[in-house]
């Protein structure tokens, strides 16, 4: 870069005091502020993203293999074919039961279900037993009668380790007087807590055997849980196994499972994108009217420049230069406070949300060097188009009009 050049564009936004200079710190505050929130928002919106991502994974399957009618009595034939497919580390059928759950002699109640699970297949599907805040999993697996319920479930109902849970099923048996609904009693032997509140407030994890012993079913299961290596890769083993299937079953995956929820948060990221660059599109045009009020206080200065022979594109390069100079600070300045206010927000958790609505019990926030790029690069690239009409403006000066001027 020509050092003339540089030495000029910040002389000119550091010369004079006053209005000026009041008017440079609005510039360059209003790129601050549009940056910092831009990757803010985009912080929060990707940290939403990654963290129900990141708790649907580890709570429940990558895959859910069922059958489109009939019962499922194939299922063990149906679990050695999948366990086959490239791709795929773990496999575990389940039953799946509907209940209210009471425990002891409270009147209090909650909706949950009873999940029949093969406690040494959970581990290679799902993360629940590495969960535990209470209890421990070798115990479950050797007690048959015994329950593993989520966190919140177990305050809402009162009730911690040893104690016992009555689940009432809809599912029940046939008498000559209707159908008498079925119940059934677990000690309960462990809690989990997952970060989702729909798994903590309302699953009960039984023996397999057991829950089809208590609710009358046969040697059944209602699908099939299916965890992948890359679960980014998961469509790829989706179409493997229902080739492999038929049309008998129904595969789906996580993302098709969820799809609702992460389309409608990819939607509102760039949503927030655009509206936010807004922000720094208001910012720009300070930058313009600083500019063009350069152009008017200097136009003496650019008129002796171009006497002593600056060209037009030189005097264009001087003005973007003195835009490009306000975006960069305002972008640097902007990225440092954006991003410690992010790492603030999550180390210390410094805005708590109820669960019951929002899934998560913190508004997260994670940073991907994606967002403060394109952070960077709108708010500089603005700038410098906000340049533009006040370098045009002043490589129009006409030398010899504006010197006849100042000595009248």
């Amino acid at each position: 870069m020509n050092p003339l050049l540089r030495w000029l564009a910040l002389r000119g936004l550091k010369g004079r005091k006053g209005y000026l200079s009041f008017a440079l710190f609005i510039a360059v505050l209003g790129v601050v502020v549009g940056v910092a929130a831009l990757i803010i928002v985009n912080s929060v919106m990707t940290g939403f993203q990654d963290a129900i991502k990141e708790r649907l994974l580890s709570s429940n399957a990558d895959i859910i293999v069922m059958k489109r009618s009939g019962n499922f009595y194939n299922y063990r034939y149906v679990e050695r074919k999948i366990s086959r497919v490239p791709g795929v580390v773990g496999v575990e059928p389940f039953l799946y039961v509907p209940v209210m759950v009471t425990a002891g002699s409270s009147v209090a109640a909650a909706s949950g279900s009873v999940r029949g699970c093969y406690p040494d297949k959970e581990l290679q599907v799902t993360d629940i037993p590495r969960h535990l805040i209470l209890g421990e999993w070798e115990l479950f697996k050797k007690d048959k009668g015994g329950a593993v319920i989520g966190r919140i479930l177990a305050e809402n109902l009162g009730v911690t380790l040893g104690d016992k849970i009555k689940v009432i099923s809809p599912l029940g048996r046939k008498t000559p007087f209707g159908i008498i609904p079925r119940t059934a009693t677990f000690r309960v032997v462990g809690i989990f807590d997952v970060g989702m509140y729909q798994f903590d407030s309302s699953l009960i994890l039984a023996h397999i055997d057991t829950v089809r012993q208590v609710f009358g079913f046969d040697d059944t299961a209602t699908g099939i849980m299916v965890k992948v290596k890359d679960p980014e890769r998961v469509r790829e083993v989706e179409e493997k196994i229902s080739k492999l299937l038929g049309d008998e079953f129904i595969v789906q995956d996580w993302i098709s499972l969820n799809k609702n929820l992460f389309s409608a948060l990819k939607l509102e990221k760039l949503a927030m994108f655009l509206i936010l660059t807004l922000i720094v599109i208001v910012a720009s045009f300070n930058i313009s009217s600083l500019l063009m009020m350069n152009v008017n206080v200097r136009s003496r200065e650019i008129a002796i420049l171009k006497a002593a022979g600056a060209t037009d594109s030189f005097i264009i390069k001087l003005f973007v230069l003195q835009g490009l100079v306000i975006g960069i600070i305002g972008t640097i300045i902007g990225e440092v406070l954006g991003i410690a206010v992010s790492l603030i927000g999550e180390k210390y958790r410094l805005i708590p949300l109820p669960p019951d609505v929002y899934y998560l019990d913190h508004l997260p926030f994670k940073l991907h060097i994606t967002d403060c790029i394109a952070a960077a690069v709108s708010a500089v690239v603005i700038s410098v188009l906000a340049t533009i009409y006040p370098a045009v403006r002043a490589a129009k000066t006409e030398p010899v009009k504006v010197l006849r001027m100042g000595e009248s």
